[in-house]
């Protein structure tokens, strides 16, 4: 490798990797123009990041790495360096706050002497102050601290390379002088000044005088050592994103719908929307539409972000080719999560390292703009960033399976233990006494986005025990978060898993699981008896005493939402045999509730109440009433009994129920909540107390979800809204 021009050993590697131009371009992000540019000499000095992405793209060890950036190095790196200050945007788009709040604090009666402009790579700090500085009348000096391969600028250089743009001569050879000498200028004077890429503080602070100076310092870097006003930019605004394509792009090269896409896309990155705006307006016969065809390929998306010798990754690849390994590794990681955010336990579970570590290693990864923190201890991670680790993360597949497996296992582990908080004691298939239902239920939903994917992949990968333990696990807090939505769909696979081992019982028991949902979530009530009827045959095939009660008790159910009272009647019956016979009273509650219901509409209403009460009581005796299933056990109850009692006749009693059930739902519980308030506002109203019920029907319907609600929710919020213009209040 004797050559020294960069032209001569880029093409030396390119061939020695067997890589075409297109092939490499296609590899590093860089266009297939840039490349030959350099290797024919015409680009004889290309930025910083476009090198880092083609020693990414031709996977160059740290050997030849450093030969392919040998002739851009020289013995005096900064000395004499020239720094060309970036122009001016002529279509600068958004950060209407952050730039008011920038420029206010240029005028000199602001006595602002330093900002910090921070953010993650590609989202316009350069862009900005440029413009900032463009709106001020003073002197203007620009310092670029990027290493462009070198060490970072010491102190000393960056003031000797301000002091050049202010002051003829050359300026002093130690920092003290130089100082002296800036500080001097900035009395007399006036001055800008731009620190653009800085590393760290002490690049900083040598510029930090008394006088008239203002520094503005733009780093990836929080900076966070450096007492300062700050600006934290994140993505643009979805408007600002589609005025900033609607200027850069001819009229007739896009349309509104392609538009809206690419925005989605570029992930309002104010790079990613240029270089994509550029690539189009560069080909008067290429479309937006045609540009967001291709790139909704997120394998492609980061390789097609090019336009020249401008690169999306390339820009990303600056800050993580300078990362700690382990910091890497972390980095790299938070690729294999599914959920837009995330916390330190997540992304430890995929690297098996510890969670303090992972959480410093993410600290770090916060402080050069990859990582966002989301408060709480959450993180997110951008989606144009997030394809930058996805890339680095699927360079090695082995590792890539490796950390797939490790968080999938981890989070099927951590669900099953969540779930079990909410089986009755004795019935779980694991234990975790650190876990309360409060935390296991907020693990639960919070996490949705992350163990969801999991269970599913599980399903996929054939772990049919796995999956069906799950199911059953998580059946039991299904009513306390029934608006989720995908019961029925994680229960369908379920249902696969249960054909695949041919086990009678578990057909029966998740065919009893998927009749539930299709009652609750989709309302579809000759759905979910098809499913009781498939439970109650493979339960019959099974043998098993207890599952044909379930049996029994889901073609009740089933049964009486279709009006047939009397066949309801003869399997609720055989449901409360079967629980008596297996002397299982937490079951026996339920069939013994579902009895009351199908007296009830019949018509029995002596009969309706007398079952009714043996729930309640049942419930209340037998069962910790501290336990949030059990609560919500109580109040569905105590409702239906209030109904029966109210048909009855007995209306005085009926309102003693609701509010002994009241006191034992706390304020924040929703569902139960609303149910026993719509009951008590019926109740109020046969007493002729219609203002106290339209009081407990607003109460009721603040207390149900806002969106996301299942068909049984629906219609109970329906029938509320009904319910409040009846009395008298307002229609919505």
């Amino acid at each position: 490798m004797g050559d020294t021009d960069l032209a001569a050993r880029l093409r030396t590697l390119r061939l020695a990797a067997g890589m075409t131009l297109e092939a490499l371009a296609e590899r590093s992000g860089v266009s297939v123009r840039g490349i030959s540019d350099i290797e024919r000499g015409k680009s004889l000095h290309p930025q910083p990041r476009t090198v880092e992405a083609l020693v990414h793209g031709l996977r160059l060890d740290e050997g030849g790495r450093r030969w392919l950036r040998a002739p851009l190095l020289g013995a005096a790196a900064d000395v004499g360096r020239t720094d060309f200050r970036p122009p001016r945007l002529t279509d600068f788009t958004g950060r209407a706050p952050e730039l008011a709040r920038l420029v206010a604090g240029l005028d000199p009666s602001a006595h602002r002497p330093l900002f910090v402009v921070s953010g993650p790579p590609g989202i316009g700090k350069t862009a900005l102050v440029t413009e900032a500085f463009g709106r001020v009348d003073a002197r203007r000096v620009f310092v670029d601290l990027a290493g462009h391969g070198r060490p970072s600028s010491t102190a000393l250089e960056v003031l000797q390379r301000v002091l050049r743009q202010c002051d003829p001569g050359d300026p002093p050879g130690t920092l003290a002088a130089a100082r002296a000498r800036w500080s001097e200028l900035c009395t007399g004077e006036r001055v800008l000044v731009h620190l653009d890429n800085v590393s760290d503080e002490s690049q900083v602070r040598p510029v930090l005088v008394e006088g008239r100076a203002t520094v503005v310092a733009t780093s990836r870097r929080s900076l966070a050592g450096l007492d300062s006003e700050r600006i934290v930019l994140d993505v643009l605004g979805h408007e600002d994103g589609r005025r900033l394509l609607e200027r850069a792009i001819p009229a007739g090269q896009r349309d509104t719908a392609a538009v809206e896409e690419l925005i989605a896309l570029c992930d309002g990155f104010p790079l990613a929307l240029r270089v994509a705006a550029n690539r189009v307006a560069s080909r008067p016969a290429t479309s937006v539409a045609d540009l967001v065809s291709r790139l909704r390929s997120a394998d492609r998306r980061l390789a097609l972000l090019v336009a020249g010798d401008v690169s999306v990754a390339a820009t990303i690849a600056v800050s993580y080719d300078d990362l700690d390994p382990a910091v890497a590794a972390v980095f790299r990681a938070t690729a294999a999560l599914d959920g837009v955010t995330f916390g330190p336990d997540l992304v430890a579970a995929a690297t098996d390292g510890g969670e303090v570590d992972t959480e410093d290693h993410l600290d770090q990864l916060v402080d050069l703009g990859l990582v966002e923190p989301r408060g709480a201890d959450r993180y997110r991670v951008h989606d144009i960033i997030r394809l930058f680790a996805l890339g680095r993360l699927r360079d090695d597949p082995a590792a890539e399976s490796a950390a797939r497996d490790r968080l999938t296992g981890w989070l099927l582990d951590r669900l099953l233990a969540a779930g079990s908080a909410f089986v009755v004691p004795g019935r779980a298939p694991v234990s975790r006494p650190d876990d309360d239902q409060d935390t296991a239920r907020d693990w639960i939903i919070g996490e949705v986005d992350h163990w969801w994917p999991a269970f599913q992949r599980a399903a996929a990968g054939g772990r049919h025990d796995v999956v069906l333990t799950l199911a059953s696990v998580l059946q039991w807090f299904a009513n306390l978060w029934p608006d989720w939505g995908r019961w029925y769909e994680l229960d369908l696979l379920a249902e696969r898993s249960a054909e695949a081992i041919g086990d009678d019982g578990a057909r029966s028991r998740i065919a009893g699981h998927l009749a539930w949902a299709a009652h609750v979530e989709r309302a579809d009530h000759d759905l979910a008896g098809r499913h009781a009827e498939d439970a109650l045959t493979a339960a019959e095939r099974s043998g098993a005493v207890d599952l044909v009660a379930w049996g029994h008790y889901h073609v009740a159910w089933s049964l009486l939402e279709a009006g047939d009272g009397d066949g309801a009647e003869a399997h609720a019956l055989a449901a409360v045999a079967g629980f008596e016979a297996e002397d299982d009273p937490v079951f026996l509650h339920q069939a013994r509730g579902m009895l009351g219901l199908v007296l009830r509409a019949q018509g029995r209403h002596v009969e309706s109440v007398a079952s009714l009460h043996a729930t309640v009581d049942g419930i209340v005796e037998g069962l910790d009433p501290v336990d949030e299933r059990v609560r919500y056990a109580q109040a569905l109850a105590r409702a239906e009994l209030a109904a029966s009692l109210l048909e009855s006749g007995a209306v005085d009693e009926a309102l003693a129920v609701l509010d002994d059930g009241l006191r034992a739902v706390p304020d924040d519980t929703g569902t139960s909540l609303g149910l026993l308030l719509q009951r008590r506002a019926s109740v109020l109203i046969a007493l002729g107390r219609r203002a106290e019920a339209l009081h407990d029907v607003e109460r009721a319907l603040g207390a149900i979800p806002a969106q996301g609600r299942p068909a049984r929710l629906e219609a109970l919020h329906r029938e509320l809204r009904a319910l409040r213009v009846e009395l008298g209040g307002p229609p919505d």
